[in-house]
C-alpha cells in the first residue's frame, strides 16, 4: 500500500511539476506575445503620428520640420499603444465579432479613433498646464482648434486605423503564423482559405 501511495504522490508531484512548467511556459509565451503586439502597435502608431505631424506642418505652411514634435510622436505612440492594449483587454471594439470582418474592423477603427482624439485632447490640456497656459489651449494643437479640424484629424485617424485592425482581424481568423507566412514568406507557396 505504501508503494501505491508513494507512486501516487510521485505521480501527483510529477503532474504538478509539469503543470507548473507549462504555466511558466504559457506565461512567458503570453508576455512575449503581448510585447510583440505592443511593439507592432507602437511602430504603426509612430508612423501614423509622425505622418500627422508632417501633415500639420504642411497645413500650417511652416518652412521647417518641427523635430521636437517628430520626436514626441514616438512618445505618443508608446503611450497610445499601451492605451490601445488596455482598451483591447477591456473588450473595446468587440461589438461586431460575430458579423463579417469589415463591420468589426470599421467599428473598432471608429471606436479607437474616438479614443485617440480624446487621448490627444487630454494630452494637449496637460501640456498646456505644464507650460502655464489654460487647459483649453491644448485643443488648439489638435486640428487647428476648431471642430472642423478635430473632425478632420479624427477622419484621418479612422482611415489610418482600418488597415491595422484589418490585419489584426485576419490574423485572428487565419492564425498569426499563417498571416506571417502570407505576408512575409516568399511567394513560392499558394495559400488556400478553407472555411471550417
Amino acid at each position: 500500500m505504501r508503494r501505491n501511495s508513494t507512486q501516487t504522490d510521485e505521480t501527483v508531484a510529477a503532474v504538478g511539476g509539469s503543470n507548473s512548467s507549462q504555466q511558466k511556459s504559457s506565461l512567458k509565451a503570453r508576455v512575449l506575445d503581448e510585447a510583440k503586439k505592443a511593439l507592432i502597435t507602437t511602430a504603426y502608431l509612430w508612423v501614423l503620428f509622425a505622418t500627422l505631424s508632417l501633415h500639420k506642418t504642411a497645413i500650417l505652411q511652416q518652412n521647417h520640420i518641427n523635430y521636437v514634435e517628430q520626436g514626441f510622436a514616438i512618445v505618443n505612440a508608446l503611450v497610445f499603444a499601451k492605451v490601445m492594449l488596455i482598451a483591447e483587454h477591456l473588450k473595446l471594439g468587440t461589438r461586431f465579432q460575430d458579423k463579417p470582418l469589415i463591420y468589426s474592423v470599421l467599428y473598432t477603427s471608429f471606436a479607437f479613433a474616438i479614443v485617440l482624439i480624446c487621448f490627444h485632447i487630454i494630452e494637449g490640456d496637460l501640456l498646456a498646464l505644464l507650460h502655464g497656459r489654460p487647459p483649453g489651449e491644448g485643443l488648439a494643437d489638435l486640428g487647428a482648434g476648431d471642430l472642423r479640424g478635430v473632425l478632420s484629424y479624427a477622419a484621418i485617424a479612422f482611415v489610418a486605423l482600418i488597415p491595422f485592425f484589418l490585419f489584426r482581424g485576419i490574423g485572428h481568423l487565419l492564425g498569426k503564423e499563417q498571416l506571417e507566412l502570407l505576408v512575409f514568406a516568399p511567394r513560392r507557396a499558394r495559400f488556400t482559405l478553407v472555411q471550417t
